[in-house]
């Protein structure tokens, strides 16, 4: 992976330039590791400035440049969208943040290279006025699952026209399954909300204290329920570059009393080792045992643990690899992996009757079903 990362900094302009001459093989490779890791569009800004001699082959040059050139052009959709949501929520007296996504790649040094997967935006005034007023602005589709309404934080919306995703937040974020760092954590979140800026793409971005906190909680979330991958980590490199020593010192002070620490300084160590951030930007000291450990599981996984996900073949395969794989997460956050598996086991006991009718163990293939 070591060329990968070296293209990878290339690309980001951490580095000023790229000396490798490597194989159609290694070529084929990196461009694999990209997919899997939603870093095409990042990397492909290195590529293009590569010379003839040390450049891909060209229909592999070729591939990756349409793909590039599809990302830039849903970047602009979500932009436009992003601004559209803000503005129709302003419209109807509510204060909304974009989160995530079209709020963070406007810190890359081209914000239309990173990969957009959909529009998170949080819009004031709790769950029951949030869906009442989606509902009412017609967002809400009359064929919306039961469940879609459920979730702790968001609803989640289907594709629009234009090919858009939307997660409407009535929280501003999915937080822990700890209930103890959750409030904590939920309450930091929400001291913050007000400072929101108001960006030359036309909508409101979160402070950076508040970006920093929400997204290493997200991606500690993520790792430990499913996988992550580096576009996540490349965004926090950039909040972090971005960010001022106030900011980190707010961020620093909270992390031991919400249980972030220990991540904290295992993602330390994987940001200086792939993207070279200096001291002086950490949140705090570095954890190598445990930063290797976790960017083993990065670079297998790939993004969300794709590459994991699509190795798994039926229901009961799925079902022992999750469990495995929760087993292991102890190592990296027990007191936040322990509540998220007894929140799945009591969720399974209450599906029993409904598992045995449908003579199914996943639900969620018979959810499929139900929609074809």
């Amino acid at each position: 992976m070591e060329q990968f990362f070296s293209l990878l900094r290339f690309s980001l302009g951490i580095t000023d330039s790229f000396e490798e001459k490597l194989s159609e093989k290694e070529w084929i490779q990196i461009f694999k590791a990209a997919h899997s890791q939603a870093l095409v569009g990042v990397m492909f800004c290195g590529v293009k400035k590569l010379g003839k001699e040390l450049a891909p082959p060209f229909n592999l040059m070729m591939q990756w440049a349409a793909e590039a050139e599809r990302i830039r052009g849903l970047n602009t959709v979500f932009y436009a969208e992003s601004k559209r949501l803000a503005e129709l929520f302003e419209a109807n007296g509510r204060k909304n943040i974009i989160l995530k996504g079209q709020a963070n790649s406007r810190f890359y040094p081209d914000k239309f290279c990173r990969q957009p997967g959909d529009i998170d935006i949080y819009v004031e005034g709790g769950k029951e006025s949030v869906v009442e007023l989606i509902d009412k602005l017609g967002m809400l589709p009359p064929d919306l699952p039961e469940d879609a309404l459920k979730a702790y934080h968001h609803v989640h919306l289907p594709e629009n026209e234009k090919g858009v995703s939307v997660e409407v937040h009535f929280r501003p974020s999915s937080g822990f399954h700890n209930k103890f760092y959750n409030n904590r954590f939920q309450a930091c979140l929400e001291e913050n909300l007000n400072d929101s800026v108001l960006t030359p793409e036309g909508f409101y971005a979160p402070s950076m204290k508040f970006a920093l906190l929400m997204q290493l909680a997200h991606i500690e979330r993520h790792f430990i329920m499913e996988g992550v991958g580096l576009r996540q980590l490349n965004d926090y490199y950039f909040l972090l570059k971005k960010s001022d020593k106030d900011d980190r010192e707010y961020v620093a002070e909270r992390l031991k009393k919400l249980n972030m620490k220990r991540f904290a300084k295992a993602l330390m160590w994987i940001l200086n080792k792939v993207f070279l951030l200096e001291k002086d930007f950490m949140l705090c000291e570095m954890n190598e045992s445990l930063g290797k450990k976790i960017m083993s599981e990065i670079i297998s996984g790939g993004n969300f643990g794709w590459d994991n996900k699509k190795q798994i073949t039926d229901a009961w395969s799925k079902f022992f690899v999750q469990r495995k794989r929760r087993f292991k997460m102890l190592t990296i956050n027990a007191a936040e992996t322990l509540p998220s598996e007894l929140m799945y086991w009591k969720s399974f006991f209450k599906n029993i009757p409904k598992r045995i009718r449908y003579r199914t163990l996943s639900l969620e293939t018979l959810k499929k079903d139900e929609k074809n």
